[in-house]
């Protein structure tokens, strides 16, 4: 289970990573999902060196994490469905922001594993209405041949997949935690599952924005 953490934190700074190799090479369809990929990165260095080598408590890295979280794939999504639905963002920005606020001024350990239930809940419906709206927009164009060929694709997927995948663990974890204790590291593997395909998902994705100006 260690080996499988440590292989998760450490593949979390590839993104970034292999930005900086090819980044000379990419198009513009790359910028909209930057800052989530250096906050992977970021992240990826603290849980490394603070929750894995000094067993800090990772509470507050959790609630910070999942705040700029949610800011950097608002961001995304806000770029690439065009700035036309302005007020749309600026209302989900404010009603996040008052949940967050208040989940933690309000937090207790035992409330900690609900409390990230309901941020997670909260984007996760975020990402599926703008999934679908991308998704909308990209069938009713005919200038895209194939889904396959757009890195946007990928970005879009990976959120989708990861978000959804873990939603019903982060649902049930309060009780899991609760009722199955001495096994809740088990069912903590379906995360890391999902958070290494998200990781490759995006790394794909920066290698379709490459081979797009190859081509």
């Amino acid at each position: 289970m260690k080996i499988l953490l440590l292989f998760t934190i450490i593949y979390s700074l590839f993104p970034l990573l292999f930005y900086w190799i090819i980044k000379r090479n990419l198009t513009l369809e790359i910028k909209p999902i930057l800052p989530f990929v250096i906050l992977s990165f970021v992240g990826g260095i603290y849980e490394f060196v603070f929750t894995f080598l000094l067993r800090i408590n990772s509470v507050p890295w959790f609630y910070t994490y999942d705040f700029l979280s949610f800011f950097t794939i608002q961001y995304f999504f806000y770029i690439i469905l065009g700035k036309e639905r302005k007020q749309w963002f600026r209302v989900s920005s404010l009603l996040y922001f008052l949940m967050f606020v208040y989940l933690v001024f309000s937090h207790t350990m035992e409330k900690y594993m609900n409390n990230l239930s309901y941020l997670v809940s909260f984007l996760t419906l975020l990402i599926l209405i703008y999934a679908l709206i991308w998704f909308k927009r990209v069938f009713m164009e005919v200038s895209l041949q194939s889904l396959s060929d757009s890195p946007t694709f990928y970005f879009v997927s990976g959120f989708l997949f990861y978000y959804t995948g873990v939603l019903v663990l982060f649902l049930f974890a309060d009780a899991i935690y609760k009722n199955e204790r001495p096994n809740f590291q088990y069912y903590w593997l379906i995360n890391l599952f999902f958070n290494i395909f998200h990781k490759t998902l995006l790394i794909l994705g920066m290698w379709k924005a490459r081979k797009e100006i190859v081509n």
